[in-house]
C-alpha cells in the first residue's frame, strides 16, 4: 500500500502527538515548565527524526526521563511510564494498520480520508485505555511496584517488536507482515505479562517481609525503651525511701533552710531519672495492631531525634482498620513524615497525634507546627507540587488517590493558629 506524502507526514506528526497526550494523561511528574519544554522542544525533533530514521521512539523516552525526573535520583516509575506509552502507541498503530489493510483497496494510494479514519480508530482505542487506566487506579500499582526489572521487560518487548517492524519495512512487505506482527505482539505481550505477574508476586512478598522486618526492629526499640524506663524507675524507687527518711529527720529538727536545699536536690534527682524529654512509649498501649504500632514507634522515634516534642493520645483499644493494612500504613506514614519534617523546621517543634473511635468510625488527627508558606492546601495536593527542595511532591497526591479508591475514607486538612492539621477518618 502506498500512502500520499502529505497524509503520511500528517499521520506521523499526529501519532507523535498522541504519545504525549497518552503520557501526560497517566503521568503528571515534573513542573509545568519542564512539561512544556518536553513537548515544544522534543516533539518537533522526534517528528523530524522519524521522517528519516526508525530510532525516533528513543528520543521521547530518553529526553522525557532526564527532563522530568528529580536530579541525581533514579525514577523507575517515570521510565516505566515512558516505555509503557511507547509500547501502547506501537500497539495502537499496528492495530489500526491491520484494520486499514483489511478495509482499504490495494490498488490505490491512501490519502487524507484513509489517514483520518486510521487516526480516529487510534484516538478511540487510546481514550479507552486512558479511561480504564484511571478507573482501575493502575498508576498506584505502577508507583508501588515499579522497578528496574519491569523496565527491562518493557525494553525487551519494544526491541523485539521494533526489530520485526524494521524487517517488514526493509523488505517492503508491511501489509503482509502486519497481521503476523499483531499475532506475535499478542504472544509476546502475554509472555511479558506472565513474567510481570510473577515478579509482582515476588515483590509483594519482599515488600511484606521488609515491613515485617521493620516492625520487629521498631518493636525491639519499643521494648528497649520500656526496659530502660523500668530500670530508671526501679533505681529511683530504691533510693526514694532513703531520701524521705532524711526529710523526716530534717523536718523534726525544723531546719527549714536545709529542708529547702534537700527538696531542691530531690527535684534535681527526679529530673535526672524521669526525663521529661523522653517520649513515653507506654502511651501506645491501646494500639493493638502490630503494623500501626510499629509505624508509630518508628515515626515518634524519628521525631525525637529531630527534637520534636510529641504528644500521643488513644483512649480506646485499636485493633483493626477498615482498609487494607498496608494502604493504611502508607497513608499514615506520608502524613506523619510531612508533619515531622514541617515541625522540625520551626522554633516551636510540636507534634500531636490523637486517635479517636466509636461504633461508626476511626479518626486519626495529626497536628503540627509549621512555617507559613504562600502555597494553598489545594495546590499541595497536586502531583509535582511540594514545599521540599528537590522533591517530587507525590505524597498528598498519593493520599488523594487512596481517598478516591476507598469510599469509606475521608481526609481533610486545615491551617489554624500556627498549626497544620490532617484529619483521616475511616468509616466502619
Amino acid at each position: 500500500m502506498l500512502i500520499d506524502t502529505k497524509a503520511y507526514i500528517l499521520r506521523s506528526l499526529l501519532d507523535d502527538l498522541l504519545f504525549y497526550v497518552l503520557f501526560f494523561s497517566i503521568n503528571r511528574q515534573g513542573t509545568v515548565r519542564k512539561r512544556v519544554i518536553f513537548i515544544l522542544f522534543f516533539l518537533p525533533i522526534t517528528f523530524l527524526v522519524e521522517l528519516y530514521s526508525d530510532i525516533s521512539d528513543v528520543i521521547p523516552i530518553l529526553s522525557g526521563y532526564y527532563i522530568l525526573k528529580v536530579k541525581k535520583e533514579k525514577d523507575y516509575l517515570l521510565l516505566n511510564d515512558l516505555l509503557f506509552c511507547t509500547f501502547i502507541i506501537f500497539c495502537v498503530t499496528t492495530l489500526s494498520s491491520t484494520i486499514m489493510v483489511q478495509i482499504l483497496p490495494h490498488n490505490r494510494i491512501v490519502g487524507l480520508t484513509g489517514i483520518f479514519i486510521q487516526l480516529f480508530v487510534e484516538i478511540i482505542v487510546i481514550s479507552v485505555i486512558i479511561f480504564f487506566y484511571k478507573k482501575n487506579k493502575f498508576h498506584t500499582v505502577a508507583e508501588k511496584y515499579g522497578s528496574a526489572t519491569i523496565a527491562c521487560l518493557l525494553i525487551y518487548l519494544l526491541l523485539v517488536i521494533s526489530l520485526i517492524s524494521y524487517a517488514a519495512h526493509y523488505y517492503n512487505a508491511y501489509d503482509h507482515f502486519v497481521f503476523g506482527i499483531m499475532i506475535f505482539l499478542i504472544i509476546q505481550t502475554v509472555f511479558v505479562v506472565f513474567l510481570f505477574l510473577k515478579i509482582l508476586t515476588r515483590q509483594k512478598a519482599k515488600y511484606k517481609a521488609q515491613i515485617e522486618k521493620q516492625e520487629l526492629e521498631n518493636l525491639k526499640k519499643y521494648t528497649e525503651s520500656l526496659e530502660k524506663q523500668q530500670q530508671q524507675l526501679s533505681k529511683f524507687r530504691h533510693d526514694y525511701k532513703n531520701l524521705l527518711l532524711s526529710f523526716k529527720e530534717i523536718a523534726k529538727s525544723d531546719y527549714s533552710v536545709v529542708l529547702t536545699e534537700q527538696i531542691e536536690m530531690l527535684e534535681s534527682y527526679s529530673d535526672k531519672y524521669l526525663d521529661k524529654g523522653e517520649f513515653d512509649y507506654k502511651a501506645l498501649y491501646n494500639i493493638h495492631n502490630d503494623f500501626i504500632k510499629s509505624l508509630l514507634i518508628a515515626k515518634l522515634h524519628q521525631a525525637k531525634k529531630l527534637d520534636v516534642i510529641c504528644h500521643f493520645e488513644c483512649q480506646k483499644p485499636l485493633y483493626d482498620v477498615m482498609i487494607p493494612i498496608f494502604d493504611c500504613v502508607r497513608i499514615l506514614g506520608i502524613l506523619l513524615d510531612n508533619a515531622i519534617e514541617a515541625a522540625s523546621e520551626c522554633d516551636n517543634r510540636s507534634l500531636n497525634l490523637m486517635v479517636y473511635q466509636d461504633d461508626s468510625q476511626i479518626e486519626f488527627i495529626i497536628k503540627n507546627t509549621y512555617k507559613k508558606l504562600n502555597i494553598s492546601i489545594e495546590r499541595l495536593q497536586k502531583r509535582g507540587i511540594s514545599t521540599k527542595k528537590n522533591h517530587s511532591g507525590l505524597g498528598l497526591d498519593t493520599i488523594q488517590e487512596f481517598n478516591q479508591k476507598y469510599p469509606n475514607i475521608f481526609i481533610q486538612y486545615q491551617q489554624e493558629d500556627g498549626f497544620f492539621s490532617a484529619q483521616l477518618i475511616l468509616l466502619k
